[in-house]
């Protein structure tokens, strides 16, 4: 016959064992630890928020450098203003509304107050003056003193003729990304793209400096 006390020790014994028996698995449950597939989701999923935001950075940077070639465009061509004055006035009007016009352009790109028809208006403007420039070294100019002369190609021509060009690239870039012509302009929306637009227009300003407009 068992004693009363053996009894209430196995009744115990049978009450605990499950606890016992579980072990670790009877304890607070523990978060696993996350995976590696989980981590390169996240990471993936980071670096596409990243790359939806990286266009329009690099677009609205774009638009800042075309605004301030276009500025370094005019403050060339106001420098050739008072040059052009002293031969024909209308050579000197001519070169004031080019002046004006790009600084003008230029600023309201910077301000971000130019809309897509301002900015096709402004890229066919700069064509136009690369395309009067060229016709004006190679067959003179069509009126005026020097009519029918060539006239030379100087520093301060070609700095501003780059940074017209170099501005039509950028707006066909922000505007006409899809189209195969323009895909190689690409590039300039690259990593150093302020850097390089900066290394330009500074550029402009050293051309002025030393002067050499031909005429």
């Amino acid at each position: 016959m068992n004693a009363p006390g053996s009894t209430r020790t196995r009744r115990t014994t049978q009450r605990r064992a499950p606890a016992l028996a579980g072990g670790r698995s009877a304890q607070m449950p523990v978060s696993p630890a996350p995976s590696e597939a989980s981590l390169d989701g996240g990471l993936d999923a980071r670096r596409e928020r990243i790359a939806e935001q990286q266009p329009s950075v690099a677009l609205a940077d774009a638009l800042r450098i075309a605004g301030g070639l276009s500025i370094a465009a005019g403050l060339i061509h106001a420098i050739a203003t008072i040059d052009h004055f002293s031969h024909y006035w209308l050579y000197g009007v001519f070169f004031l509304a080019l002046t004006y016009g790009q600084v003008l352009w230029g600023i309201a790109l910077l301000r971000r107050r130019a809309d897509e028809r301002a900015l096709r208006l402004g890229a066919l403007a700069n064509l136009a003056i690369v395309a009067v420039w060229l016709a004006t070294r190679t067959l003179g100019t069509p009126f005026g003193p020097d009519a029918g002369r060539p006239e030379p190609i100087g520093p301060m021509d070609v700095g501003a003729t780059l940074d017209e060009l170099v501005l039509v690239a950028y707006v066909a870039v922000v505007l006409l990304p899809r189209l195969r012509v323009v895909r190689g302009f690409r590039a300039l929306l690259g990593r150093h793209r302020v850097r390089a637009g900066m290394m330009l227009c500074s550029a402009s300003v050293f051309t002025a400096l030393i002067g050499g407009h031909g005429h």
